[in-house]
């Protein structure tokens, strides 16, 4: 085997291993991801703040109209018990029980438009605690499968270590400081094919003097303008 090929053998371990460290970044950041779900929890917990004013207002509303049905009754009462024979004495108690009922009307007016809010807060509340539903049960079913998915890989990349590992025990690769080396300097590619005279990783056209020296099995040549390694993997 060719030192260029043995060198694109072990990129490809790394390759894999690059890749599935990725995703499990990837999932990591999907798992700590909980903005949608914190978002409607703020939400929630204004509409339902909101709500508990709002009903507030409506017990007040139906105080004020219990205390004034007291008054008018206690009005009333006087009025028509025979106890107040004097007119002018009756004539106040006329006036004063048609005001205690035209106020009793306006508070019943608010006591409806209390009832009324309370609804629509409700609704607004009730809305938004859906979402919270919505929004956990999804959260909860996407944490499962990605876990899971997290839970293969990681049993993947013990797999791939012990094949590189086991590769390296049963290789000899002289060039494999080289190899580190470019790993982090390019992107984690150290060895492009070459294909059709040309660097798959950058295009560039390689010289035949180069070429020829790449398809040597006992040597290695570089890419002139990207500086990887190359591996004569196609024409």
């Amino acid at each position: 085997m060719s030192r260029s090929k043995t060198l694109y053998q072990l990129q490809q371990f790394d390759t894999e291993l690059d890749q599935t460290l990725k995703r499990i970044q990837e999932i990591d950041s999907i798992l700590n991801n909980r903005k949608d779900l914190k978002s409607a929890l703020k939400i929630q917990e204004k509409d339902q703040i909101f709500l508990g004013k709002i009903k507030q207002n409506q017990k007040s509303a139906e105080q004020n109209v219990e205390t004034q049905n007291a008054k008018l009754a206690q009005s009333q009462n006087r009025l028509y018990s025979g106890a107040i024979t004097n007119p002018k004495e009756l004539a106040d108690l006329q006036m004063e029980s048609a005001s205690l009922q035209k106020y009793l009307s306006v508070l019943e007016e608010r006591q409806l438009e209390a009832m009324l809010e309370v609804d629509q807060a409700q609704d607004v509340f009730s809305n938004s605690s859906a979402l919270v539903e919505k929004l956990t049960r999804e959260k909860q079913s996407e944490n499962e499968i990605l876990s899971t998915e997290k839970s293969e890989l990681k049993s993947k990349i013990v797999t791939l270590q012990d094949a590189r590992a086991s590769f390296l025990d049963n290789t000899e690769i002289p060039e494999l400081p080289v190899y580190e080396r470019l790993r982090k300097s390019s992107g984690g590619i150290a060895v492009a094919l070459m294909i059709k005279s040309s660097c798959s990783a950058c295009g560039t056209n390689i010289p035949s003097a180069i070429e020829q020296e790449a398809r040597s099995p006992k040597k290695i040549s570089f890419c002139p303008a990207c500086k990887r390694i190359l591996n004569p993997g196609g024409r």
